[in-house]
This record gives C-alpha cells, sequence and structure tokens, in this order.
C-alpha cells in the first residue's frame, strides 16, 4: 500500500465509506461478490462526491455474467475500472519509486 494509504476493512459499505472518518478524496476497492457488496460500497463512495477505482480481476461473483454486469453498472456510474498492474503501477507513480522493482517482481511472478 502507498504511503498515507488507509485500507478500509472488510465489511465496511457505502454508508460507512461516506464517513468523514477516512478522510480520503479516493478509494481504490477490490473484494467478493461484486455484483452486491462491492457494487453497493463503490456506489456509496461516488455518492459521497469521491472518486473510486475498481480492480477488476481483484473481484468476484460466482456467475460470471454477474462480474460484467457489475463493472458495467460501476463504470456508467462514473467508477474508473482498471486491471491489477494499472492499479500498482499508479501508486508507484514513477519507475524510480523505491520499490518498484519489488512490485514488478511481484507482477512478474503472478
Amino acid at each position: 500500500m502507498p504511503t498515507g494509504s488507509h485500507p478500509i476493512e472488510a465489511g465496511a459499505h457505502g454508508h460507512e465509506c461516506r464517513s468523514s472518518t477516512y478522510g480520503a478524496s479516493a478509494g481504490v476497492l477490490a473484494g467478493c461478490e461484486a455484483h452486491v457488496c462491492l457494487l453497493q460500497t463503490a456506489l456509496g463512495v461516488l455518492r459521497s462526491g469521491r472518486r473510486v477505482w475498481v480492480v477488476a480481476p481483484a473481484c468476484g461473483s460466482r456467475a460470471a455474467g454477474d462480474h460484467t454486469m457489475a463493472m458495467a453498472r460501476l463504470r456508467e456510474a462514473g467508477a474508473g475500472i482498471v486491471a491489477n498492474e494499472m492499479a500498482a503501477f499508479e501508486w508507484l507513480a514513477r519507475c524510480r519509486h523505491p520499490r518498484c522493482k519489488e512490485v514488478l517482481a511481484l507482477v512478474k511472478g503472478h
């Protein structure tokens, strides 16, 4: 996680993410049941006026069609839909980041 990041524990749904407790202007989400829990959390964050990016390959649904529909719904609502590597390297921001080689090794290993 990037310096200054504050992970939200499992079970924090949209209404909790709207709280000023988190103090973030944007969030990156991944998790189970993309078409239910993750969808509601992301929509709650968006309704609060914050930006949200969803790491699509790191989200699951029991049925592939549900995952596809959830990503489409989130995109229509204004969420950014990104891949694992996109999120990782955007967090680093530059190739000279001290942890770039470490992240690159993780990416190549998977």
